[in-house]
């Protein structure tokens, strides 16, 4: 799955925040003679919807008429074959002023790997190999090879592998007699002196070929890798080019693209250290998985304009991988002009309600800015989530489509960034009931920190067989969620929080549960305020009982702390519990019907207004216009009474007064 390309292969694309990834990728296309040492990889890593695909859509749209370039989409590749084959097809495209590459080497390869034995053994394969196409064509595995290859290249490309004549017809006129010597020798000299000869390393192959072992088909895609690496630096040696060629490769992190990568990258390895000339491939990877730091170098971020700059001096050491992360959207920057509508009042406003409400995520920004600015009745901020998609004729182009009749907002944003989890109903709605590494994963992402020996426990109470471990792998293979050295939780990205939070919001019985299990589960005193977090998540309107207990908390916090301060982070803690509760009004006056009015000269009320309103303010979709900062910021003041040290949180105060009269109006 692309993360943000319209069905096809739009040409217009939203790269911001991707401007230093673009130059980076121009830099390294320019050519001014052969190049001083090989070029890298660039590997653009980010969550599904991250960005990558928008770089591709950018640079496809600059270079596919200036140089040798080529786009596939990799997800699905049977194999390394698969791969070369449709990066071979895709740069054979007429580009007008442009020679094109016959990949001699290459094509010979493939010749040779898709002989059909009829039992004629080694002299029918010599003889096939120098047959021409038509009279090779009925002895040939090459036409599944096309199938498999076509879905890889933009449609609009994928006609040179429909027809299987014009593709032999382009091998054998890449391996004429005329460069069979050459191609012969190339092929005796790779691997060791052994005496065997061209054609004894193209039988050699196709028995590996045959083999269908990881350790055969490592062989035969590493000699076609080398091959193919051959092939551009020759032709780029025999022609005058502005630019080297360009391997533009989506969803490179599965299992085949994965092993292409690092195939080629082999190649380039060892030919550097027998001082072969640079080859004149560029390639753009975008994967939506972690990054190798052992193999490809800790990456670097997208926007580190000083990091992504290259030493491109003449003793430069060869980088071989250039790994970026790509970074969430700039509120300021980016999100802002993404924003043309102004439901909460401004763009500004609207651009700073879905910044918090998506992290910044590229995808999750540009459709909720395409609802709000084209639907604001039925797509207001409350309602952002909950409504069904519009439908289809009324989606702009660049969304990628939904086969749902009643997919709602949010299930398509689920759809988009878990899509290998996810049982759908016909109607498109995700399925409630068959979607178990789902409701883990909210399980999981329920307790600050995602502890999962906590979560086990949470497990273990509700009568499921879930792994935690498995469940915060499933968000960290997703780049959903940051992992220390030691594999301990780390940031979980803010969109998923959200939409897992919402998920396990939709099941009243299972929230319950899980919230008073890990309550349970926090007895230690150390964990006092985790247990009164997971307690104030259980309140409701019809059930405010668990109120009573977190406010009796507070209280008691307050009066035993040292400081202060100390008392505001045990408030941060356990106000920044999750919730499940909903209003169509003032969210000012759903806090004094939850928790009463305010009076002067009451602690205890001042106590319990405030955590009310800053566990609900702290849910931005809750509180989209910031309603909530005058109840907080009033609600200080009059603790500042009870308080000897309270020049605090008349400092806390005066943040919410800011927030409130910027959001005034």
């Amino acid at each position: 799955m692309t993360d943000g390309v319209a069905h096809g292969w739009t040409r217009k694309a939203v790269t911001r925040g991707r401007e230093q990834v673009v130059g980076l990728v121009r830099d390294e296309l320019d050519r001014g003679g052969v190049p001083r040492r090989p070029l890298p990889v660039v590997v653009l890593a980010g969550p599904l919807g991250g960005g990558g695909t928008t770089v591709l859509d950018k640079l496809w749209t600059e270079f596919f008429e200036k140089s040798l370039s080529v786009r596939l989409d990799v997800a699905d590749a049977q194999s390394v074959e698969d791969i070369v084959l449709a990066a071979v097809q895709g740069w054979r495209r007429r580009i007008s002023g442009i020679p094109r590459i016959d990949f001699p080497r290459t094509s010979m390869i493939f010749k040779a790997l898709s002989f059909d034995d009829d039992g004629s053994g080694r002299e029918g394969f010599e003889a096939y190999l120098q047959a021409r196409p038509q009279d090779a064509a009925v002895r040939t595995a090459l036409r599944d090879w096309a199938h498999r290859a076509a879905p890889m290249l933009p449609p609009d490309q994928q006609v040179f592998t429909e027809t299987l004549a014009e593709l032999l017809g382009a091998l054998q006129s890449a391996v004429s007699r005329r460069r069979n010597k050459d191609v012969l020798r190339w092929l005796a000299d790779y691997g060791p002196p052994d005496g065997s000869s061209g054609y004894d390393r193209l039988w050699e192959q196709r028995r590996l070929h045959q083999q269908h072992t990881d350790g055969s088909a490592r062989a035969v895609g590493k000699m076609l890798c080398a091959a193919l690496l051959a092939d551009t630096r020759a032709a780029f040696q025999r022609h005058d080019r502005l630019r080297n060629a360009l391997l533009l490769l989506d969803n490179a992190d599965s299992v085949k693209g994965d092993l292409f990568l690092d195939l080629l990258t082999e190649c380039r390895r060892e030919s550097h250290s027998e001082r072969a000339e640079p080859d004149a491939v560029l390639v753009v990877a975008v994967r939506h998985s972690p990054v190798h730091a052992a193999r490809m170098g800790v990456p670097v971020a997208s926007d580190d304009a000083r990091q992504l700059s290259l030493d491109r001096g003449e003793n430069t050491a060869p980088r071989w991988w250039i790994p970026i992360r790509l970074t969430d959207l700039a509120k300021s920057d980016d999100v802002v002009p993404m924003c043309s509508s102004s439901v909460l009042g401004s763009d500004y406003r609207d651009a700073d309600f879905l910044h918090d409400l998506t992290g910044g995520h590229p995808e999750a920004v540009d459709r909720l800015a395409d609802l709000l600015r084209d639907a604001p009745a039925a797509y207001g901020p409350r309602t952002l989530l909950t409504e069904p998609l519009p439908p289809r004729h009324n989606w702009p182009s660049r969304w990628p489509p939904d086969d749902g009749t009643d997919t709602t907002v949010e299930d398509y944003l689920l759809k988009r960034t878990l899509p290998q989890d996810l049982a759908v109903l016909p109607d498109g709605r995700i399925d409630p009931e068959a979607n178990p590494d789902l409701d883990a994963m909210a399980v999981l992402a329920a307790t600050p920190g995602l502890r999962r020996g906590a979560c086990t426990a949470v497990f273990h109470f509700l009568g499921w067989t879930a792994n935690a471990n498995a469940a915060q792998l499933r968000l960290t293979s997703g780049l959903w969620l940051d992992e220390t050295a030691d594999g301990a939780a780390g940031r979980l990205h803010p969109l998923i929080a959200l939409l897992l939070r919402r998920w396990l919001a939709r099941k009243p019985e299972v929230w319950r549960d899980t919230h008073t299990a890990y309550a349970a589960h926090y007895s230690r005193p150390q964990d006092a305020s985790l247990r009164h977090h997971h307690t104030l998540a259980l309140v409701e309107p019809s059930h405010r009982e668990p109120m009573t207990t977190v406010i009796g908390h507070l209280e008691r916090e307050l009066d035993r702390a040292a400081a202060t301060e100390d008392w505001l982070t045990v408030l941060g803690a356990v106000t920044e519990a999750p919730n499940r509760v909903r209003t169509t009004g003032d969210p000012r006056s759903f806090v004094t019907t939850l928790a009463g009015v305010a009076e002067s000269g009451d602690r205890r009320q001042s106590v319990t207004r405030l955590a009310i309103s800053r566990w609900l303010f702290h849910d931005r979709y809750f509180d989209p216009a910031r309603r909530l900062a005058q109840s907080i910021a009033n609600e200080y003041e009059r603790l500042a009474e009870y308080v000897p040290d309270n020049e605090v949180l008349f400092t806390e105060a005066g943040k919410y007064r800011r927030i409130e009269n910027e959001w005034k109006g």
